[in-house]
């Protein structure tokens, strides 16, 4: 259904159809016989699990469990498979986090010993610096009983377990993707800098539920605030949101929220016609109604910069405590040496039918490799030549081709939305994505 105002207006509540998202259908701890486990940031949900039967720290083929983790982040390890350790995939896109809304914006694996009741980040710490639970807890100034448990539950009655809980949930933005790829050396020397910052919070009288400690690209540590609910968000200033299917975008623009009262939305449009609308939240849901017109949609990736939800129609929208109409400084650094996931509508500029694509780059020096990993007929790789034109990044397609030419306006740890100057497409925002499965999974939901 499309709530009338515009099509994208309609479609301001931003639905979630992430398969098995916010339920335990793929979850279900009591089909299997052996012993439950937690597998633990903030309880993370519709995490992937596997046996490391051959100890390799890696979840090879049939290694994989075939549920996923419920809310409460248990899954049932199999009485015949308690010997091995255990590792924990967390998947940009698909896994949700009880620390935050929407799903992750990165995927990252936590790992365990053989009998262990939890898989979390100072397992995984113990397992990669090869050390037991006890001396990681001494070099962490932190209990053993609560790094070596559910320091989640604890937290209501010790202190200790809420700044073991902010480290937990700062350290997991810092691990690889794989356990085998996390360096030993590298990850103590950062998690060393998160606990300096989280001691100065802790001095400083900080409610250490409501931050998470990131660190920048020149290594330094800094608190920023979570984002503790959807309707916090909302009122936290004025947003901006857009289509990113592209006839919407050129066709209705940009347009402005505010909450004007208790339960109101003020929709402003790009001719400045504003309409104030109801609102409710209920989790990562925006309940919207005009007259007889409502809907319920959820918000799939949320943060300061860029946040992404997936309409009940499946139209994919770019929302943004930031400026949609102010560019950003990009340069070759940002390219040279990286791959990206390009995420853009492929559709005719008169189509309002969405036809979602994802080119993967892969940049050298001065040439780009790209492949689209799930078209539905396999294409040659094209090699093209890439260069900066001034802060536009521009790619020289083959003549008959538009030439590809963006610059950047929002950009966080996980993704970027640019602007795109191709002749065809003025008015549309695209998405660059560090990770393949947010990219993917943002694809498979938008192709629905």
């Amino acid at each position: 259904m499309h709530f009338k105002y515009t099509a994208v207006a309609a479609s301001l509540t931003l639905a979630l159809s992430l398969t098995g998202c916010g339920s335990d259908s793929d979850s279900d701890t009591s089909t299997t016989t052996g012993n439950t486990i937690k597998v633990i940031d903030g309880y993370l949900s519709q995490a992937e699990v596997c046996i490391d039967q051959n100890k390799n720290s890696v979840c090879d083929t049939g290694e994989l469990l075939p549920t996923l983790t419920n809310a409460k982040g248990e899954i049932t390890i199999p009485s015949d498979k308690a010997g091995y350790p255990i590792i924990a995939r967390a998947v940009a896109g698909k896994t949700s986090d009880s620390d935050k809304l929407g799903t992750l914006g990165s995927s990252y694996e936590l790992i365990a010993a053989a009998g262990s009741t939890v898989v979390t980040p100072f397992t995984t710490l113990a397992v990669v610096q090869e050390k037991t639970l006890d001396e990681v807890a001494n070099e962490l100034n932190l209990p053993a009983d609560v790094i070596s448990g559910d320091y989640v539950a604890m937290k209501a009655n010790d202190e200790k377990a809420k700044a073991a809980h902010l480290l937990a949930r700062s350290v997991t933005t810092e691990l690889a993707p794989s356990v085998k790829d996390n360096q030993a050396a590298e990850l103590t020397a950062t998690t060393e800098k998160i606990q300096k910052e989280i001691d100065a919070q802790v001095n400083a009288g900080a409610d250490l539920d409501n931050i998470t400690v990131e660190i920048d690209d020149s290594g330094n540590a800094s608190s920023v605030a979570i984002i503790q609910s959807l309707d916090a968000y909302l009122k936290d200033g004025d947003s901006q949101f857009i289509s990113m299917n592209q006839a919407y975008a050129i066709d209705e623009g940009i347009f402005k929220v505010a909450v004007s009262g208790e339960g109101k939305l003020a929709l402003t449009d790009k001719d400045g016609k504003e309409e104030t609308i109801n609102y409710t939240t209920e989790g990562n849901t925006l309940v919207v109604s005009s007259g007889a017109n409502s809907e319920r949609d959820t918000f799939i990736y949320i943060a300061e910069n860029i946040s992404l939800a997936v309409t009940e129609d499946s139209d994919l929208i770019l929302w943004t405590k930031g400026d949609l109409k102010k560019s950003q400084p990009l340069a070759a650094s940002y390219f040279e040496g990286k791959t990206w996931y390009y995420l853009s509508d492929d559709a005719p500029s008169n189509s309002k039918d969405a036809q979602p694509m994802v080119a993967k780059m892969v940049f050298g020096k001065d040439k780009v490799t790209i492949t689209e990993p799930y078209a539905d007929k396999q294409q040659e790789a094209m090699e093209l030549p890439w260069k900066m034109d001034g802060d536009k990044l521009f790619i020289d397609f083959p003549d008959g081709d538009s030439d590809f030419s963006v610059t950047l306006y929002l950009e966080d740890k996980n993704m970027m939305a640019v602007y795109n100057y191709s002749k065809t497409r003025m008015g549309v925002y695209d998405l660059f994505i560090k990770h393949e499965d947010m990219a993917k999974n943002l694809y498979n939901e938008w192709k629905k």
